[in-house]
């Protein structure tokens, strides 16, 4: 009988060794998944996604059900809304362009008359757009709001109501804009009311990308409202209204929230090949190293599956404790959180491709969230000075002269945890800003209109120069 060749034998044993290592990479895996489950568990943090699917609201009390809402979702592009929407596009009145000469040359591209024509063919358009937009107003009265959502696959539910959403948002604020133009305050303010409703409309779900909706809808509410503050165009009523209107809650607070539910989603799509394939193909689309990843969660053990989905849940419940700490949230903290996993070591990327590709992104919301709250509580301060001046005639000396007639309390920088900062200028201009990421008082030399990317070297806040 021959003897087993060196080969054979070279061979069972690399093949008894890779054995051995995915059953203690599986047991190993499974176990810390479990621990850290457990530990979430422990914390009272939500880990099913039934904890997070809001209760059924009936037709007569929900948003959703108008009339306007289900005309759209069963015909897009023959909806009048959806008509309506196309429209507007073209018009494309936004923040940077909102003369009224330039909005009639939108409407008109032969346009050539004076401020006067230009009025009466922005007048003429507005108009156009009143009774499906009231009908959207009329919509946004009932108390409550449910999206058709299938929570038990949540990432690959299209969410097709966001994109109305935001549009009919926008051409809200777009209406007011052209209506401060022409000196129709009383109807901006509505227009920027409306605005405001429809965005709290998309959260209910308290999905990330519904947070993230949110804010941007509160970056262009502030444009609308910080515009009106610098024409001198609201009146006391307007100016309760805003601070009525505007999110009485801590943005980080609703943002740690959708951080929840997407990170129960996340271990749904996580311990699924089929989806991890799918999100790959979405973040990296067809290059080399989405093949090889691909590859890899084919080939790996189950172990490494149950680590990557113990590296997000880190991730995680370190942005969401970060941002729940509802005093101050800390650059400092969040630069460590995203020195930590921004740059995961190659054996991580090796092992843990999903939470290595995704994690990232996620860490950039916390910023976004800081400079969101800031422009929120400096709006609603900048309101509030205003209102102080229409009664004294004069700017009030300090933020506290405010408290308690116009605010409750000054409002906390959400970075320092102290008050909101204040800077009154000449001819009735005045900044109310916070420090923002640099941490440093620049003396309220704040960056202009909300940008996509704030940025870190100004402080956050609002600069109202009248004129």
């Amino acid at each position: 009988m021959k003897k087993p060749s060196i080969l054979l034998l070279l061979v069972v044993g690399i093949v008894t060794a890779v054995a051995l290592y995915y059953a203690w990479a599986n047991w190993a895996g499974a176990r810390e998944l479990q621990s850290v489950l457990a530990e979430l568990e422990r914390k009272k943090e939500s880990v099913r996604m039934e904890d997070f699917i809001p209760p059924h609201v009936p037709d007569d009390q929900n948003v959703a059900a108008a009339p306007i809402f289900r005309e759209y979702f069963a015909s897009k592009e023959n909806s009048r809304l959806g008509k309506l929407l196309a429209e507007w596009k073209k018009l494309g009145v936004s923040a940077k362009d909102q003369r009224l000469i330039n909005m009639a040359k939108k409407i008109d591209p032969k346009f050539s008359g004076d401020e006067s024509a230009a009025r009466s063919l922005v007048l003429e358009a507005l108009n156009q757009t009143a009774p499906v937009l009231e009908e959207v107003r009329e919509a946004l009265r009932r108390p409550k709001v449910e999206w058709p959502l299938n929570y038990s696959n949540l990432l690959q539910t299209p969410m097709e109501y966001i994109t109305p959403c935001l549009d009919v948002a926008r051409m809200f604020y777009g209406r007011a804009l052209a209506e401060l133009e022409l000196g129709l305050s009383d109807k901006a303010a509505q227009d920027a009311m409306a605005g405001l409703a429809m965005a709290e409309a998309v959260v209910p779900p308290r999905i990330l990308i519904c947070e993230l909706v949110q804010e941007l809808n509160l970056r262009m509410a502030s444009i609308v409202i910080n515009d009106g503050l610098c024409r001198g165009a609201w009146s006391d009523s307007n100016l309760s209204d805003f601070s009525k209107s505007l999110p009485q809650e801590n943005l980080a607070l609703h943002m740690a929230d959708g951080l929840r539910m997407e990170r129960v989603a996340g271990q749904q799509w996580m311990s699924d090949v089929e989806l991890s394939m799918t999100v790959l193909r979405m973040w990296l689309g067809d290059t080399w190293s989405a093949r090889f990843a691909k590859l890899m969660i084919q080939l790996r053990p189950t172990g490494w599956a149950h680590q990557d989905r113990v590296h997000q849940i880190a991730v995680f419940q370190q942005m969401i404790e970060c941002l729940s700490a509802n005093k101050r949230i800390s650059p400092n903290e969040v630069d460590r959180i995203e020195t930590s996993f921004r740059k995961p070591s190659k054996w991580d990327r090796f092992t843990t491709p999903l939470s290595a590709i995704t994690s990232p992104v996620f860490i950039g919301i916390l910023k976004k969230v800081v400079y969101a709250q800031t422009q929120l509580e400096s709006t609603r301060t900048a309101c509030a000075v205003e209102r102080y001046r229409l009664v004294n005639k004069r700017l009030p000396a300090s933020l506290g002269d405010l408290v308690p007639a116009f605010l409750p309390a000054v409002p906390n920088d959400p970075i320092t945890g102290r008050p909101l900062l204040y800077k009154p200028k000449e001819d009735g201009a005045f900044v109310v800003y916070g420090v923002g990421w640099n941490q440093i008082d620049d003396g309220g030399s704040v960056q202009p209109t909300p940008p996509k990317k704030p940025i870190e070297e100004a402080d956050w806040g609002v600069d109202i120069s009248k004129g």
